[in-house]
């Protein structure tokens, strides 16, 4: 009974000013340090005091007064907090594609030509549907996309994706099919026999 009564009294509600300030100074502190190493913006070291400062909540009812005192014991979490913190892989760099480092990116981005054909061979394809894939196939012409179309359509996500899925058979059973392209038919050929 002594022991619950001793945890409950470093519940966060139960703190007084001196472990708040003693919390919040170490989590500072620590975030400072470890933001001048690393280099990081002011909006990053908010981040990671406000990180360090949930740890400790976390933690509080386990402090055991017997121990340490109130102020080793969020030192160390907020030092435990900042170790976790340096472990994590760095995030990747952004660029952002509007800028002049991207200039190759873009080049490289460059979508491949339409097949002409296949417009032509959807619209005879249209002709020959039954009316719930027709629809549909109308549908996702008229948005240009298999999302819009979704979520433009009545039915759930579950039955546009059975009636996608219809619609695709019909069309490979009357012969819509994209070109074959020369990577294609590099991973589709059989090895030659000795």
């Amino acid at each position: 009974m002594r022991e619950k009564q001793q945890s409950q009294a470093h519940l966060p509600e139960k703190w007084d000013q001196s472990q708040a300030r003693a919390a919040l100074a170490a989590a500072r502190c620590h975030a400072a340090r470890f933001a001048r190493q690393r280099r990081m913006a002011r909006e990053d070291r908010e981040d990671l005091i406000q990180d360090i400062l949930l740890v400790i909540l976390e933690a509080g009812p386990r402090f055991d007064a017997t121990r340490a005192s109130w102020t080793t014991f969020v030192a160390l979490l907020a030092r435990r907090a900042v170790i976790d913190r340096a472990r994590q892989p760095s995030p990747p760099t952004c660029v952002s594609l509007d800028s002049e480092f991207a200039a190759d990116i873009r080049g490289a981005l460059v979508a491949p030509c339409a097949d002409p054909d296949i417009a032509v061979a959807f619209g005879r394809a249209a002709e020959d549907l039954p009316s719930v894939p027709r629809a549909l196939l109308r549908r996702i012409i008229a948005h240009r996309d298999v999302a819009a179309a979704r979520d433009a359509g009545p039915v759930s996500p579950a039955t546009f994706y059975r009636e996608l899925h219809d619609l695709r058979c019909w069309l490979r059973a009357l012969g819509v099919r994209p070109a074959v392209t020369p990577c294609m038919r590099a991973t589709t050929s059989t090895p030659s026999r000795p």
